[in-house]
């Protein structure tokens, strides 16, 4: 019985060994993948274009098959702390100023680019752009959000990408981590669906001047916990 056990095992590892390795198709991960680097033409238009500021306290590029691309950026300035104290390793916390951005292209830019259009030929694209100073505690429940997120993006176990749909990519800058990067695809549950629709409230927060910060905070808040130790 040993052997013959042994045997079906050897003819199993042979049948795999023989056959190159394939995705398997199932459901949508609960975590970010890696985001296809090197940079292509498309990835270097969309920086030129939509990344108008930093983005490191975390950034939210929608790139949608059939439609315009957006960008969020959450970064710190301190402009007049470093002409005050000329230094900015000694700046006071008073002097830190918090701000998303949030850039809108008025036309495709997949589009606008020579190889995507029938003119062959490269495109202006306008942007839109509002900016609104948010406060240290938004900053870095954003932050922290991002960062928690991104610390878990790896590979899929299974394919579940399709033809069209949207992608969204983030980023930030952890100490002690470097810049992490990551992105899903359209997706419909999990922490990806609820990064994504963060992302977009903090569009809709930007853009809206008047909204109270507490709620995304407390989402924010929510949101991190749910994300799993390493």
């Amino acid at each position: 019985m040993k052997y013959t056990i042994l045997f079906v095992s050897f003819l199993s590892f042979s049948v795999l060994a023989d056959a190159f390795f394939e995705a398997e198709f199932g459901e949508q991960s609960n975590h970010l993948t890696p985001v296809d680097y090197l940079s292509d033409e498309y990835d270097k238009r969309i920086a030129e274009l939509l990344f108008l500021t930093s983005g490191d306290l975390g950034r939210f590029i929608s790139r949608p098959s059939f439609g315009l691309e957006s960008c969020v950026s959450v970064y710190e300035e301190t402009p007049e702390a470093k002409e005050k104290h000329g230094d900015s390793r000694i700046i006071q916390n008073s002097d830190r100023k918090y701000f998303i951005t949030v850039t809108r292209a008025v036309d495709s830019i997949w589009h606008s680019m020579s190889q995507s259009n029938e003119e062959k030929k490269t495109k202006q694209v306008e942007v839109t752009r509002i900016d609104r100073e948010i406060s240290s505690q938004l900053a870095i429940a954003i932050q922290r959000a991002w960062g928690r997120m991104l610390q878990h993006t790896r590979y899929p176990s299974k394919t579940s990408l399709g033809l069209d749909g949207t992608t969204y990519q983030f980023s930030v800058w952890v100490k002690g981590f470097g810049d992490l990067h990551g992105e899903t695809w359209t997706p419909d549950n999990g922490l990806p669906a609820e990064i994504v629709a963060i992302g977009e409230a903090l569009a809709d927060f930007a853009e809206s001047k008047t909204a109270n910060e507490e709620p995304l905070i407390k989402r924010l808040k929510e949101f991190e916990s749910k994300i799993p130790k390493v």
